[in-house]
């Protein structure tokens, strides 16, 4: 092989590592972007009402609806207590201010 044929194919390799180098770095790019890309799910909050829409068109049973709506209950109730004692122990946030 002549010295021109080594040369030649020695470039071809380096432009051929470069371009691998790029691609793979686009690629990593790619990747890591949609790691952190923020959760596609719903940007409403699931409500009693959507629950009530999925029992009238069939999608859950009478019973699934019970035990979606007592746990979604359970989970505003605590929240409640939670939003309550961080104020204070009362709704309003003072000590003389309980709502009756």
């Amino acid at each position: 092989m002549s010295a021109q044929a080594t040369d030649l194919w020695f470039w071809i390799g380096i432009v051929v590592l470069f371009v691998l180098v790029i691609v793979g770095g686009v690629a990593i790019m790619w990747a890591r972007r949609n790691a952190k890309s923020p959760d596609t799910g719903p940007q409403q909050p699931f409500t009693l009402d959507d629950l009530r829409r999925m029992l009238d068109r069939g999608e859950i049973s009478k019973r699934e609806f019970d035990t979606a709506r007592d746990a979604m209950i359970q989970r505003t109730r605590r929240n409640a207590e939670r939003e309550r004692q961080r104020r204070g122990g009362t709704d309003w946030g003072g000590s003389g201010n309980a709502r009756r």
